[in-house]
């Protein structure tokens, strides 16, 4: 009869824990992943001043969107989250070149291809998002270092060769952001307590953000300007904090 009251007292007391494990309260947060796109025009011509330079004459003046992911590990998830990240994207623009030796438009097509990557410290405020459900905004700043490699293609499909010179390279770079983050579940909490049960993402935010881009080899005289060419750049995607 004891042995029999104590293994009840121990099953009792075992049963908290377990439910919280099961779907009691969130799961643990380890990290973040996140998809995105943004607006994004390099800078390339900002060094020949006056008309239009050999980018906007070859690719045109218009913007096209730019698309990354992110990865990253959470250092702190007390007073805020602070994360590590790694991220890659891809962009492309498509034009016709000149001829080297006379200078005119050519018909055969070019295309310049970047593919950023970045590594970034993000600090997301969510303490208040996380406690309160009428106020899910959790604003965030990331500051980043930048790296943006770059091809261009010939018309065959090859990458560029001019004067001897290969149309490939990597550009060095930093750029700072400021953003704000909606929590979607705070729409519907039950449903984001089931998400956290079965998937483990604790919580899955649309966001926004404006980006001050500096990649230039950090001012090298002999590197391509490819920070954007506005002010700030607007991106805009989801975030899923797991």
């Amino acid at each position: 009869m004891i042995r029999a009251l104590a293994a009840a007292l121990a099953l009792a007391a075992a049963l908290p824990a377990a439910a919280q494990f099961s779907g009691g309260g969130p799961s643990p947060r380890y990290g973040s992943f996140q998809m995105s796109l943004e607006t994004y025009r390099p800078n390339i011509d900002s060094e020949f001043g006056g008309g239009p330079g050999p980018y906007e004459r070859a690719f045109g003046g218009k913007r096209n969107l730019m698309f990354r992911f992110d990865v990253a590990y959470s250092l702190l998830v007390s007073y805020g989250t602070l994360d590590v990240g790694l991220g890659a994207g891809y962009w492309e623009k498509y034009g016709h070149g000149f001829a080297q030796d006379t200078g005119a438009r050519v018909s055969d097509p070019t295309a310049l291809k970047v593919y950023p990557t970045r590594l970034s410290l993000t600090y997301r405020f969510d303490v208040l998002s996380n406690q309160y459900r009428w106020f899910p905004l959790a604003p965030y700043a990331r500051v980043a270092l930048d790296r943006y490699w770059w091809w261009v293609n010939n018309g065959a499909g090859g990458t560029a060769n001019a004067s001897g010179k290969s149309g490939s390279g990597a550009t060095n770079g930093y750029s700072v952001t400021g953003g704000v983050a909606l929590d979607l579940g705070a729409i519907d909490t039950m449903l984001a307590r089931e998400m956290d049960r079965d998937t483990g993402i604790n919580h899955t935010y649309f966001f926004v953000e404006l980006s001050k881009s500096y990649v230039k080899d950090f001012g090298s005289s002999k590197s391509w300007n490819l920070s954007d060419d506005r002010k700030v750049s607007f991106a805009g995607g989801l975030l899923f904090a797991f």
